[in-house]
């Protein structure tokens, strides 16, 4: 009997794992659409649940354990009330027909399929998740329980069976439980590393590493698109004259501006270092980058800048873009082609944004 629940167990472990993983995309799997996941959680569910009958401990002539209680609360919680509604169903259909048509089998198999449609209604207006999962099958084991009682005419082997059921049902519901949800913390924690090395610390920005991605990026698809660099005038003296933490506060301020200037036109920001920072804009030509790069310039020129001693900074930038293909081929040219124009701009004055192309002020 030990062997049997080990196999039961072991199934419902794998249909756990191979379910979670790929279908959360923790591992970057391809799912064709995420609008079918739902249902194929939901079939996956439903026969998975059917071979844990097939190879469930039979505890009385009425009563079988295993783990299709667990499986069809797990797949509310990875595929939602759809996948909770199908797998229900396919497990009590199966159910039903298992051992042959008898008043015992409707009844048993029937209450399967109502646990599945009660779940998945009651998970569309309460979203299930691992924090209240438990609700849901501790309602399904409830429910069970009183099938089995009542197929049982409450004896003393039927509370002895029922017991047994309920054990088995929790204890690999919680040990399935408690892996999934280390395994969902670990893989955040994953998820927060990746982020942290492709963002920069202080403004959240694409650091200068995702801006290489990007360039190359770009650079592959062949398309035109224009590289802006920008640079705070006069950051020195603000560092020197208020000390570092407001020259950060600027910094956070002018990264949040720059954003939401360039969002509306595609734009690609990232810090590059210090005071520096750049904008990708795909599918920007030489006179159109000029125009967005006065777009910029002037929402960091029109509105002072708030900082923590309740004064307000006026904070102006320059720029200096280049464009693929007709400037350069490469992130390098391109790089450096837009920081000679940002020098020209602090050279001429300060406050102004120039084309590489064109030594065009704006």
């Amino acid at each position: 009997m030990l062997i049997d629940f080990i196999i039961n167990f072991c199934i419902l472990f794998t249909f756990a794992i191979l379910t979670y993983i790929p279908f959360q995309n923790r591992l970057k799997v391809y799912i064709p659409s995420s609008k079918y996941t739902p249902y194929i959680l939901g079939i996956l569910s439903g026969f998975t649940g059917c071979l844990l009958m097939l190879t469930a401990v039979s505890i009385s002539d009425f009563v079988i354990m295993d783990g299709r209680m667990a499986v069809i609360a797990l797949s509310g919680v990875l595929g939602g009330p759809v996948a909770t509604i199908i797998s229900g169903t396919i497990i009590g259909v199966f159910r039903l027909f298992m051992y042959g048509y008898s008043t015992t089998s409707l009844i048993a198999g029937s209450s399967t399929i109502i646990v599945g449609v009660v779940i998945g209604f009651w998970s569309w207006k309460k979203t299930m998740t691992f924090r209240n999962v438990h609700y849901f099958f501790g309602y399904s084991i409830v429910q069970t329980s009183i099938v089995l009682g009542f197929l049982g005419n409450w004896k003393f082997e039927t509370w002895l069976a029922i017991i047994s059921f309920i054990l088995y049902s929790i204890l690999s519901f919680f040990i399935i439980f408690v892996i999934l949800k280390q395994l969902s913390s670990l893989f955040e924690k994953i998820k927060h590393i990746e982020e942290m090395s492709i963002t920069d610390y202080l403004t959240g920005l694409n650091n200068n590493r995702k801006f290489q991605e990007y360039t190359y990026n770009l650079l592959s698809k062949g398309e035109i698109f224009s590289l802006l660099l920008l640079d705070i005038d006069y950051f020195k003296k603000v560092n020197d004259t208020y000390g570092h933490p407001v020259g950060d506060e600027v910094l956070k301020e002018l990264a949040l501006r720059i954003k939401e200037a360039s969002n509306s036109f595609g734009g690609i920001v990232s810090r590059n270092g210090g005071e520096e920072f750049s904008v990708l804009l795909p599918n920007t030509s030489e006179n159109k980058s000029l125009e967005i790069a006065e777009l910029i310039r002037q929402a960091i020129e029109k509105n002072a800048f708030p900082i923590s001693t309740g004064e307000k900074l006026a904070i102006t930038i320059s720029g200096g873009i280049s464009t693929f293909p007709q400037d350069a081929a490469t992130t390098h040219e391109l790089y450096k082609l837009a920081d000679e124009a940002l020098y020209l701009a602090k050279a001429s004055g300060r406050n102004k944004v120039v084309h590489t192309n064109q030594n065009k002020l704006v």
